[in-house]
C-alpha cells in the first residue's frame, strides 16, 4: 500500500493490520470514492495493549472513563485500527495521524484533503475515509437490541412511519435498521448528531439531501445502505461525487 507497510514488524498490531489491508486490496481513496473497513474489535483483544500505545493522550483518558473492560477495549482497538488505516492513507505513523475532533465530536483531520467517520455497535466497528468535504459512516449489529416499533416516533417522520408500518415483521425490523443507519450518517455527515432531530429529518437512499440551517456550511449529501450481512446493518452518506464505495471486512 505505502512504504510504511514496511516499516511496521509484523509481529506488532501494526504491521498484522497493515498485512491484512494489503490482503484485502485496501488502498488509499480516489477522487471519487470513499473506502469502507468493518471490522470485529474483540477478535483482536490479545493486541490491546500494542493498540491503546497507538493512542494520544486525549483518547487514552477517554479509554479510562469506560466502566466495563469489553467496552473499554473495543474503543481502544477502534481507533487504534482507525489511526492505522488513516496513517497508511496519510503515509504517516498511526500515532502522528491529526485526528481530531470538532466541538460537536465530529471528527476532523486537519491539514489533510481526507475525511472519515467512526462508528461501532456492540463488538462491530466500521470506519470510512474518503477525500470527500465531509462523511458519515454508521453500523448497527442485528437483531436489534431495542423495539424498533416503539421508538419509530422518535426516529421516523410521518411519511417513513406510513411506509414501514405496511410491511411484514422481519421486513419491517430490516427496513426499520437500514433507515437508523441512514439517518445517523447524514447526521454525522452534516456534523450535527442527534442535536437535529431525526424525526424531522427524512433520510431516503435516493435523492440529494440538504443539511440542516445549522449545518448549512456542508454540501448536500445522499445516503445509502452497504451491502453487509445478517449481523449488522450499516450506511454511508457522503456528497455527489462520491461515486464508488468501496466496503471491505478486515
Amino acid at each position: 500500500m505505502t512504504a510504511l507497510a514496511h516499516a511496521s514488524p509484523r509481529d506488532t498490531l501494526s504491521g498484522r493490520v497493515v498485512a491484512r489491508l494489503a490482503d484485502i486490496g485496501f488502498d488509499a481513496p480516489r477522487a471519487d470514492q470513499a473506502c469502507v473497513l468493518v471490522f470485529d474489535a474483540l477478535a483482536l483483544r490479545d493486541e490491546v495493549c500494542d493498540a491503546n500505545a497507538l493512542l494520544d493522550r486525549s483518547e487514552r483518558a477517554r479509554a479510562l472513563r469506560f466502566h466495563y473492560p469489553r467496552d473499554r477495549d473495543v474503543y481502544v482497538l477502534a481507533h487504534a485500527v482507525w489511526r492505522i488505516v488513516l496513517g497508511e492513507c496519510l503515509r504517516l505513523a498511526p500515532s502522528d495521524v491529526p485526528l481530531a475532533r470538532t466541538a460537536d465530536g465530529q471528527p476532523r483531520l486537519p491539514g489533510t484533503a481526507l475525511s472519515t467517520s467512526l462508528s461501532h455497535s456492540g463488538d462491530v466497528v466500521a470506519l470510512a475515509v474518503s477525500p470527500a468535504a465531509t462523511i458519515g459512516v454508521d453500523i448497527e449489529t442485528y437483531p436489534p437490541r431495542v423495539d424498533l416499533d416503539t421508538l419509530m416516533p422518535v426516529f421516523c417522520t410521518r411519511a417513513e412511519i406510513a411506509q414501514l408500518s405496511v410491511l411484514d415483521d422481519v421486513a419491517r425490523r430490516w427496513a426499520q435498521m437500514e433507515l437508523w443507519t441512514r439517518k445517523e450518517a447524514l447526521l454525522k455527515a452534516f456534523g450535527v448528531g442527534l442535536l437535529t432531530d431525526p424525526a424531522t429529518t427524512p433520510a431516503p437512499a435516493t435523492h440529494l439531501l440538504l443539511p440542516p440551517p445549522e449545518a448549512a456550511h456542508y454540501p448536500p449529501c445522499i445516503t445509502r445502505n452497504l451491502e453487509g450481512c445478517d449481523r449488522w446493518v450499516a450506511a454511508l452518506a457522503a456528497p455527489s461525487a462520491i461515486r464508488d464505495i468501496r466496503l471491505h471486512t478486515l
